[in-house]
């Protein structure tokens, strides 16, 4: 249990492939994922997201190529691999007959927890998903979102360096899911690295600064979400609130080179802008000295959503 993180990236695989019955699950994925990033891992029903999240925690094995999870290969060492990953499965089965606490130290003697460190960390944990209160309670009586908090928790009792979770979002009410994407942002300012899966595109823009897209078991797209949006687009992306005048509007706007404004009306204009953002100062200056009301401008910063729109051909096995 001593060994290091060796590598700045948490998740490297070369020409990775799996196949189920001849079917393709993932085909030469070439991928890194750069060490303390909450990475968001997209793509449709059978994109092999799973498939990948399973290969990465010595689940099951590839067919061909290797992987590395913080710098040990998943095939030649999965023993260090195993201590440094939390694995949390989008399906689950649970030992009914025990309660919360006694499920979760019972991992956590698995995992190698010293024994004087077990009952506080336990008690962490349950504290941390919102269900000490459920501590002595047989899990037969939990409800479904209360399993899913409990399974998050022992993803976490061994204190693990990468989360590897396969849709940890399903199943939470609002409240649930905002205190589960509250606990992400700590584990990943305590250093953890975090890849989740997820079809809930508008809550991983909340808090993934990193995403990888899939289909197929194709790599479609990986990197930083900003990096990417300045790719697709090419330009800042401004939206401007006026008060009337939209004629006079447009014509200061269109005087800054590099502007192309988008068709509308109204008093909504958006327009792109291959400039730098200072740029966007000067704008609202020559429409407020030209008589224009601007309630608002600002650059519309696009999201994991809007990436995947642009880049996904929406295909599935």
């Amino acid at each position: 249990m001593g060994e290091s993180v060796r590598t700045e990236q948490a998740i490297r695989t070369r020409r990775l492939r799996k196949e189920y019955d001849k079917v393709v699950a993932l085909s030469a994925l070439d991928l890194e994922v750069p060490a303390g990033e909450i990475c968001g891992l997209i793509g449709p029903n059978g994109a092999g997201k799973s498939t990948l999240l399973k290969i990465l925690a010595t689940v099951i094995r590839p067919d061909f190529g290797n992987a590395q999870v913080a710098g040990f290969d998943v095939n030649n060492d999965p023993l260090p691999v195993r201590r440094r990953v939390g694995f949390m499965p989008d399906f689950f089965a649970l030992y009914e007959n025990v309660t919360a606490e006694d499920f979760l130290a019972y991992f956590a003697l698995a995992y190698g927890v010293a024994q004087e460190k077990i009952k506080p960390r336990v008690t962490e944990l349950l504290q941390m998903v919102n269900l000490r209160d459920k501590r002595t309670e047989l899990i037969s009586g939990l409800s479904r979102g209360m399993r899913q908090r409990l399974v998050f928790a022992k993803t976490l009792v061994h204190d693990p360096q990468v989360l590897l979770l396969d849709e940890p979002l399903s199943g939470l009410d609002p409240r649930a899911r905002m205190d589960m994407r509250e606990a992400l942002r700590g584990l990943q300012n305590s250093g953890k690295t975090i890849i989740v899966s997820s079809h809930i595109l508008a809550e991983l823009s909340d808090f993934c600064r990193y995403v990888v897209i899939l289909e197929k078991g194709v790599l479609r797209a990986s990197g930083a979400v900003d990096e990417i949006l300045a790719r697709l687009h090419g330009a800042l992306q401004v939206r401007v609130e006026i008060i009337g005048a939209r004629e006079k509007a447009v014509e200061v706007i269109s005087r800054t080179p590099g502007v192309s404004i988008q068709p509308g009306d109204g008093a909504i204009i958006n327009f792109s802008l291959a400039a730098e953002r200072a740029k966007l100062a000067e704008i609202n200056a020559a429409l407020v000295s030209g008589g224009v009301g601007v309630v608002s401008l600002e650059e519309k910063r696009g999201d994991i959503e809007d990436i995947y729109h642009q880049i996904s051909g929406h295909e599935v096995q």
